[in-house]
């Protein structure tokens, strides 16, 4: 993640430049075409995404564009996940497909951008029936999961943010201390061996879209690896306990073992769910971006409920 709040600068406020939008018309197809819109989209904690609108031919289009400040230094991070979405562009899945990217925004003003398909829908954190919806990404999950795609595998101590085993420390807001050294103990030991299968990486419920109850995108792919499959749930069953509840995300746990059949490694959920630390609640908000009520303040110990569930299971 990267350090520096860059939000507060102009280029989070500001419209694509003009020398962006030439690249936008220019890149859509044969004689390019002409862009008649642009409207900032909400989220993106290490990007802006605008929904271009662009006439070719007399017929009006959208387009999403995810660009990147220069100065954050993501370029080989944007070029991975334009590599991402042509791995699962023919996946079956509901994900958006690269137009044209720039990596090193030697056309964009300096910002390394990428232009997309616009995929229906929106992302819905206040569902009207959790059970059908926490049920429709354990169906996602699995489709994911079940994927013969190639990507790398996962290696836990370095691909991923979570802190060093000796470096690993237990959150401010913690109420109840031991359970996060006894999750500390569990993880400085070896794992036991698991099937891999493909994983999103970053299988978080601000990364589905939706329209009418059902699932219409899944996107964000710069994360893609094999590995347990635990890992791409117990990163959800965090983000689910930290703004919802611990009992939503023992729901998408049950349901997506319900799926597949079988139960899940809780080393790999603790492994998970220990990602959370005293950044996590303000990187949270900024994702939700006032899409729901949030309390910030009791994130880790909501955390804290699933991660002892999760020990208590491990036996």
């Amino acid at each position: 993640m990267p350090d520096a709040d860059w939000r507060a600068g102009s280029f989070s406020r500001s419209r694509p430049s003009a020398e962006t939008l030439e690249w936008v018309a220019a890149s859509i197809g044969t004689g390019g075409g002409r862009v008649t819109g642009c409207r900032r989209m909400t989220g993106g904690v290490s990007s802006v995404v605008h929904r271009i609108t662009v006439e070719r031919g007399g017929v009006r289009s959208s387009y999403v564009l995810r660009q990147y400040p220069g100065a954050l230094g993501l370029n080989e991070a944007v070029r991975q996940e334009v590599e991402n979405l042509a791995v699962v562009a023919d996946s079956g899945l509901p994900v958006p497909r690269v137009i044209a990217a720039d990596i090193d925004g030697d056309r964009t003003g300096g910002a390394p951008s990428v232009l997309m398909t616009h995929l229906p829908g929106h992302v819905d954190l206040t569902p009207a029936d959790p059970g059908s919806w926490l049920r429709a990404i354990a169906e996602l999950a699995a489709r994911v999961h079940a994927l013969d795609l190639p990507a790398p595998m996962l290696r836990p101590w370095q691909d991923s943010w979570i802190a060093p085993r000796h470096e690993l420390r237990v959150p401010a807001g913690a109420h109840q201390h031991g359970v996060w050294t006894a999750a500390f103990a569990v993880i400085r030991e070896t794992p036991a061996s698991v099937p891999a299968v493909f994983l999103h990486g970053d299988f978080l419920p601000v990364n589905v879209l939706w329209s009418r109850g059902k699932v219409t995108g899944l996107v964000d792919w710069n994360g893609i690896h094999r590995g347990p499959r635990a890992v791409d749930i117990g990163h959800c069953r965090r983000y689910l306990a930290a703004l919802h509840s611990p009992e939503w995300a023992q729901q998408l746990r049950s349901q997506y073992e319900l799926i597949i059949g079988q139960s899940l490694d809780p080393w790999w959920d603790i492994y998970a769910l220990l990602h959370h630390d005293d950044q996590q609640p303000a990187w949270i908000r900024r994702q939700v971006a006032g899409r729901r009520t949030f309390d910030e303040t009791g994130a880790t110990q909501r955390v804290e409920t699933t991660l002892k569930d999760a020990l208590r299971r491990l036996g």
